[in-house]
């Protein structure tokens, strides 16, 4: 028979698994601060990371850096918009160069070519 209970019996057949999981936290809202220039930040990942994933994670570099270096955050506005497209500058392009580094450690190794002589005809 069905029930129409909404909680899950305690009996149920692994229920002991679900009771020591941490609880499903939401993602952190950025400080309110910050949220004129989300649109434009995010744009701007975009624009130089042009996969849309990255840009997400350098977003949310960008927004962890600044709340670590908090005590540098101007509090004018137009101050304020300009250090964080700065950090945003500065994460897009540490992440181009990791991208890079990445690749060139997948490929061969160049071999050093000397001075090219033309074969001997003899």
């Amino acid at each position: 028979m069905t029930s129409s209970r909404l909680e899950i019996p305690a009996n149920t057949p692994g229920a002991h698994r679900g009771q020591h999981r941490a609880p499903h936290l939401s993602p952190k809202q950025p400080p309110a601060r910050y949220e004129p220039h989300l649109d434009g930040l995010f744009t701007y990942c975009l624009s130089v990371l042009c996969d849309h994933d990255a840009a997400t994670e350098a977003l949310g570099g960008v927004l962890a850096l600044a709340e670590r270096q908090g005590g540098r955050c101007p509090a004018d506005e137009e101050e304020r918009r300009t250090w964080l497209y700065a950090l945003a500058r500065w994460t897009c392009l540490r992440r181009l160069t990791e991208q890079k580094q990445g690749r060139r450690a997948h490929r061969r190794p160049d071999t050093p070519k000397g001075p090219s002589t033309p074969p001997r005809a003899d």
